[in-house]
């Protein structure tokens, strides 16, 4: 197995990740702003079991056999930043489709994905993935839309969760839940400490109704490092 992190993911983070497989760090990107400068989910979209990769990361080429190109490159302003910021749940892909990547929309679309409208451009930012049909946001637009949809779905704080700069110390900026976890095995792993959530309760209500383990970093603050990514 291969992951797909951030550079800036502290030791005790990385090394838990390593049991599961080789790690593959991106380097800080100047092609976006800082905090996102190298997140998986802004680089990289994962539609099914196909990745989509931008086509102006720079990353080992050892890596391309696995990816297709996306169409689109990633620019630092928004809306050109979030292309590649599509979450799936199942048979449901979620993104202001407005801004997607010309490719992967009609990958999307050849294989007759349900869409979900949201205008959230930082879909796979705000969206932990629990299971085929249920997931967490810190997004109150997306929590809405999901609750419409026939996708259980968990609304959490963001406050208190980081985004960091280019040498991997926090900023102001606030992060979102689905950058700050990640799901491998039964295994839900949250970067930073949960007994810093107001409602960590309900989390472990969520995680225990999908029989997932809750794995975090004792007395570390929550960071967003854009999830990871796995192939």
């Amino acid at each position: 197995m291969n992951i797909i992190i951030d550079k800036r993911m502290r030791i005790q983070e990385k090394e838990y990740l390593s049991k599961f497989g080789k790690l593959i760090e991106i380097e800080p990107q100047s092609s976006v702003y800082e905090e996102i400068s190298a997140h998986p989910d802004i680089f990289f979209a994962k539609i099914d079991n196909q990745i989509f990769m931008a086509p102006n990361l720079e990353l080992d080429n050892l890596y391309l056999n696995y990816c297709l190109f996306g169409n689109d490159i990633v620019e630092k302003n928004y809306p050109l930043d979030i292309k590649y910021n599509i979450c799936q749940i199942g048979n449901n892909v979620i993104h202001n489709f407005k801004y997607t990547d010309k490719n992967i929309l009609k990958y999307i679309d050849d294989q007759k994905l349900n869409k979900i409208q949201v205008s959230q451009g930082y879909s796979k930012c705000s969206i932990s993935v629990t299971s085929n049909n249920s997931c967490i946001t810190s997004d109150k637009g997306v929590y809405d839309t999901l609750q419409n949809s026939q996708i259980d779905v968990l609304l959490l704080e963001n406050e208190i969760i980081r985004l960091l700069d280019k040498n991997g110390n926090k900023t102001k900026m606030n992060g979102f839940i689905g950058g700050a976890t990640g799901v491998i095995d039964d295994k839900f792993i949250l970067f930073g400490d949960s007994s810093k959530l107001k409602h960590k309760s309900l989390l472990l209500n969520h995680l225990k109704k999908y029989n997932l383990e809750l794995i975090d970093f004792k007395e570390l603050e929550i960071c967003d490092y854009g999830g990871f990514m796995i192939f």
